[in-house]
């Protein structure tokens, strides 16, 4: 009781230290806590003492008095209740216990204020968080041993691709210095998220987790369990263990013993995982695994078993009816397993991998509607064979089933023959661009087309060493022949315009600019992708359109700011700062506030003359002057 009162009494004095000394002159709180003082100084003279320095401070007394008596008091309280504390532990003494230390290499060398915007993207929510992450991945701010537990916390991360990143490139660069977080943080009995983190336990502990990995996979969740057997595939001795685990009720447990078993590839993995690819109940499971093992018997089988499932298709064509009813149903499974025998084949090198491919696609009974999935299949693993056979013999697919592989010959072409050559042979598919095959042709040039963005971030835009030339020179772009260019303005894909445009040219910038004047806002990529292309060909009506688009349009609620937009926005010349900074000072949201005044003190520090200069000469004009800021 006695000692509740001082601690009261200590938090009084605190509250008069902030308020001022002047106003414990009658202070309520205290004269209801003399008089207890008081009746406890009857008993003990240390509370006397007290009460009498209590009273002092709230009789009247000159200004300066005050507070010598407060402090006075406040000295005497904290003395006795520093008296009061004790050292032991509660009930008796405790047992020691031997502190494990760590070997961990990271070092606390970064500032916080490096640190903070990769705290602040793995423990929040919102956009922009990978953005941050991979910049800060990239920058070397990761590598401290303070923010290893968020790294490793962050594999629960909501956002997948996050989650994904985490897990495929942060961790693995800490090394052994992740596993104490990855120990205390795994749960066998969690989710897909401990599944990872037992992946990434294994690569840091191999065959030494033996008792980990067994115990996980009989006794942790579905996840965990999954992750286990699977990882139990690297070692022989488990063979009958995962064998048993591949007749388990649960799919994602067969599929997962199924993973295993292509990572052991022994005689009895390889008749498992045959049998699990032609049985109706197991080869949409089996395909994949299937396709990951190397065992060169378990090839031919499924080649063998894929011939035998063309023919009955090419033999079954035509054959309708009540009567053919069987045979229909036969051709049917036969479909469904021809296509779980080639994507089975898939990441197969064999030169009878490419035998049979060929077969397949130069069968013209096959390619029928039927088989359009099977057909697909069949022309990507061409491409993902990544030899000149294989390239070869998609190019020769071009005009072949009136276009039908068009795309995937674009593609084999673009990997293998000059721009040149690639322009002669397929621009000529585009003067009627409504066709099917040049719909697929134009997919295709799309897919092998980088985007601004990435075109920008291949030159280094957020990085030191910005390569203006690249970017201005359109070197990424380069294996397409310039000539593209006119026949995408000529068949209105602006997409493709702005991605190419990389030199002045008074058509191009005419099209482009007329083009950003339909429905202009900042907000799109549509817009942002066409003005930064108008600004890398140089066009001198660049800056005020960007600079219109913005004062005329309501952006105050932008929130974000994207790699194409803070290219923009630094690209104004000088004489547009003020017009930026008012802009900036309307908007809502802080942060892109200060980003944008951040850039337009870059802007106002420019040499007037670049806005003058020609963007396409090395070192110079405006990309020049941006890879001097960013040097």
């Amino acid at each position: 009781m006695s000692i509740a009162i001082l601690s009261d009494l200590q938090q009084e004095i605190r509250r008069l230290f902030i308020a001022g000394s002047g106003l414990a002159e009658g202070d309520l709180r205290l004269t209801k806590i003399l008089p207890q003082l008081q009746k406890l100084g009857e008993a003990a003279p240390v509370f006397n003492r007290v009460a009498q320095s209590l009273a002092q401070v709230v009789e009247p007394q000159k200004a300066e008095q005050a507070a010598v008596k407060l402090l006075d008091l406040s000295i005497l309280v904290n003395s006795i209740l520093y008296t009061q504390g004790t050292t032991e532990p509660t009930g008796g003494m405790a047992e020691s216990v031997q502190v494990e230390g760590t070997s961990i290499a990271c070092s606390t060398t970064i500032p916080h204020r490096k640190l903070h915007p990769a705290v602040e993207a793995l423990t929040s929510k919102g956009q922009g968080r990978m953005e941050q992450l991979r910049l800060s991945f990239e920058d070397g701010c990761l590598q401290d041993f303070r923010i290893i537990p968020i790294v490793v916390a962050a594999l629960d991360d909501g956002y997948s691709e996050i989650a994904e990143f985490v897990y495929e490139k942060i961790i693995p660069a800490y090394g052994a210095d992740a596993l104490p977080a990855l120990q205390e943080q795994y749960n066998p009995q969690g989710g897909k998220p401990d599944g990872r983190r037992l992946r990434l336990l294994h690569r840091l502990l191999d065959a030494s987790g033996m008792d980990l990995y067994l115990q996980a996979a009989q006794e942790g969740s579905l996840d965990v369990r999954s992750a286990a057997i699977e990882l139990l595939g690297n070692y022989s001795e488990q063979e009958s263990y995962i064998l048993e685990q591949a007749d388990d009720k649960k799919k994602e447990i067969r599929s997962a013993a199924f993973a295993g078993l292509a990572k052991l590839g022994t005689e009895k993995a390889v008749d498992r995982l045959y049998q699990a690819l032609t049985s109706s109940k197991d080869r949409e499971l089996a395909a994949e695994p299937v396709s990951q093992c190397s065992a060169a018997t378990l090839t031919s089988k499924i080649i063998a078993n894929a011939e035998e499932n063309l023919q009955r298709i090419v033999s079954g064509q035509g054959k309708v009816g009540a009567a053919n009813a069987a045979v229909n149903k036969e051709r049917e499974e036969s479909i469904k397993q021809l296509l779980a025998d080639v994507q089975a084949l898939d990441e197969k090198q064999p030169e009878e991998v490419l035998v049979f491919l060929k077969k397949l696609l130069s069968t013209s009974d096959f390619i029928i509607p039927e088989t359009e999935e099977i057909q697909q299949q069949a022309a990507n693993q061409l491409l993902w064979m990544h030899t000149p056979e294989a390239y070869e013999f998609a190019i020769s697919l071009q005009a072949a089933y009136n276009g039908t592989f068009i795309a995937y010959s674009f593609r084999a072409a673009y990997k293998t023959l000059s721009p040149e050559e690639v322009y002669k042979r397929f621009a000529p598919v585009l003067s009627n661009p409504k066709k099917v095959a040049a719909k697929q042709l134009l997919g295709a040039i799309h897919r092998v087309t980088p985007s601004l963005s990435k075109q920008l971030l291949a030159a280094g835009w957020d990085d030191e060493d910005f390569n203006d030339t690249s970017f201005a020179a359109g070197e990424s772009a380069s294996k397409l022949d310039p000539r593209w260019i006119d026949v995408f303005v000529e068949i209105d894909e602006e997409e493709l315009v702005w991605c190419l445009a990389d030199r002045p040219n008074p058509q191009i910038a005419a099209y482009m600019s007329s083009k950003v004047q339909l429905k202009p806002s900042f907000r799109t990529h549509r817009t942002s992708s066409l003005l930064l292309a108008l600004f890398r060909i140089g066009y001198k009506e660049a800056p005020e359109l960007l600079m219109g688009i913005l004062e005329k349009e309501s952006v105050k609620n932008l929130y974000y700011l994207d790699t194409e937009q803070r290219a923009l926005l630094n690209l104004l010349p000088r004489s547009y700062a003020d017009r930026l900074q008012k802009f900036a000072e309307a908007l809502t949201y802080e942060n892109v506030k200060n980003q944008i005044l951040a850039i337009t003190e870059s802007v106002g520090a420019k040499p007037e003359e670049l806005a003058n200069e020609s963007v396409t000469e090395k070192g110079k004009g405006l990309w020049g002057w941006i890879k001097n800021k960013m040097s």
